[in-house]
């Protein structure tokens, strides 16, 4: 064999080594990666979620009928837990790294027409890239606590037109301009059922957005139940109603409670906390104490129900609840439009699943159309309507809007919906890869890399090797058997 013929099987060798290289590298995902925004991104097979919803009404009310399924429905929020003589708190992770203590949640945005886009973009109006938890890193402190009021020191939903520049969260519209806003009907109405901080007592937080996430108007659902200065409980569970001092953490750890029993506390079974008390190490109380809201925080009735791996909710509130500048005002012969979310598997905050923006009916057709009824509903008698919710990730409303940043944002800029351009599970995934985006683009400018050279070196070493090529010469045996 020839010297050329070594050469130029050295680099045939190389070459398909390169390329089978490159190809089982293109191929490899990014998903073992840590991602920088948090780890509890859904499976890419579970990146959606079937959410199915009934709706009535009569003179006075609206009702719902929310159901989904979900394992180890979750009726667990925040516990102080006594270790070493002090008292610790579970539950504060958001992101499913705890130890699966956030409740679950349905939550949903409603309007009248009057958020321009909210028809074709639902709940992705209110994210922006900005927003708590959309970045590796929050923007939070007394810089936003200076714009955006005393008590609001981080960024959390808020629609475009409060904004001067929907880019720019600093660009946030003077108070008295977003009041004048909200008065003319320029706010998004949220139903926040909770499976711990407002189930058990029989109600679901009202709240709205403008430039932030705010809570109603009254007494909340709920409040905190500690304090800062003697680092204890406030409230524990009077024994003489309740029948305990607290709740058993082992059980707590074992899911051993059961919705009947006494798993949260209320006003109604708690008394002052009593330091002088013998504290077992493993003594529970819940960080919460409910009690019933008022004002326009407390319109909304619910009753959810967990049983078999499926919370089932039903929510009523008053079609007009006198409260015009929080709650929308919904009429007969109308329709609205609706944005669900569901929180499940113990995450809070944007790790959820949310659907496209649907009509809801009363007396119209919609894609939800609300049955005309005269008292409770008959849900059995009601057909669902299954909406596919998916997984969000990491994409707010100014890279969607963007035609820099996003392929589509043209379409986005000429009111083409979501819908019409993606569907849910198409949208999970790219929401999935969106978490991902830095390991994604780097693995895709390695796999250019390796794949330029060896397309250029190939290509190289060929013209080298073909430039000096010479047929070699013939033997003599050859010569002889010419002859012959």
């Amino acid at each position: 064999m020839t010297q050329q013929e070594v050469k130029l099987g050295v680099v045939v060798v190389l070459v398909t080594a390169l390329a089978v290289g490159s190809l089982a590298f293109a191929s490899q995902g990014v998903r073992g990666n840590d991602s920088a925004y948090g780890t509890a991104q859904p499976e890419a097979d579970e990146v959606t979620r079937e959410l199915e919803v009934r709706a009535a009404y009569d003179d006075d009310d609206i009702y719902w009928r929310l159901e989904w399924e979900t394992e180890n429905p979750g009726f667990h929020h925040d516990f102080l837990v006594y270790e070493d003589g002090e008292w610790e708190r579970y539950g504060a992770d958001a992101d499913g790294t705890g130890e699966g203590f956030n409740e679950d949640r349905i939550t949903f945005l409603m309007d009248d027409g009057s958020v321009d886009g909210f028809d074709e973009y639902g709940g992705f109006l209110t994210v922006h890239s900005f927003t708590r938890e959309m970045s590796p890193e929050d923007i939070e402190g007394e810089d936003v606590e200076e714009i955006y009021g005393e008590g609001t020191d981080d960024l959390r939903k808020q629609i475009p037109g409060t904004l001067a520049d929907p880019t720019d969260w600093s660009s946030r519209l003077d108070d008295d301009e977003i009041d004048d806003l909200q008065a003319s009907g320029y706010f998004l109405d949220l139903w926040h059922w909770r499976g711990h901080r407002s189930n058990p007592i029989g109600y679901s937080d009202a709240q709205h957005i403008t430039d932030h996430r705010h809570s109603d108007d009254g007494e909340g659902p709920y409040d905190t139940n500690w304090d800062d200065d003697t680092e204890q409980p406030d409230f524990m569970f009077d024994p003489d109603v309740a029948g305990q001092h607290a709740m058993d953490w082992e059980r707590v750890l074992d899911l051993d409670y059961s919705p009947d029993d006494q798993y949260y506390l209320s006003e109604d079974v708690a008394t002052e906390f009593d330091p002088d008390h013998d504290w077992q190490e493993g003594d529970t109380i819940p960080r919460r104490v409910l009690s019933e809201p008022e004002g326009s925080r407390g319109q909304i009735f619910a009753q959810g129900v967990a049983a078999d791996d499926r919370w089932e909710v039903e929510l009523q509130r008053a079609l007009d609840t006198g409260y015009p500048e929080e709650d929308k005002v919904l009429e007969e012969f109308r329709s609205y439009d609706a944005a669900f979310a569901i929180h499940a598997g113990n995450t809070g905050n944007r790790w959820h699943f949310v659907g496209m923006p649907k009509t809801v009916g009363l007396g119209v057709d919609a894609d939800i159309e609300a049955e005309r009824v005269d008292g409770e509903p008959d849900w059995d008698a009601i057909e669902p309507t299954t909406i596919t919710l998916f997984y969000p990730g990491v994409i707010g409303w100014d890279h969607i809007a963007s035609s820099d940043s996003h392929g589509g944002g043209s379409q986005v800029q000429a009111g083409i919906p979501f819908e019409q351009q993606h569907e849910p599970e198409k949208m999970g995934l790219y929401a999935l890869e969106s978490e991902y985006r830095d390991e994604v683009i780097s693995q895709w400018l390695l796999t250019v890399v390796a794949w330029s050279v060896l397309i250029l070196g190939g290509s190289f070493a060929f013209i080298r090797i073909a430039s000096g090529w010479r047929p070699r010469a013939a033997s003599a045996s050859d010569q002889d058997r010419e002859e012959v």
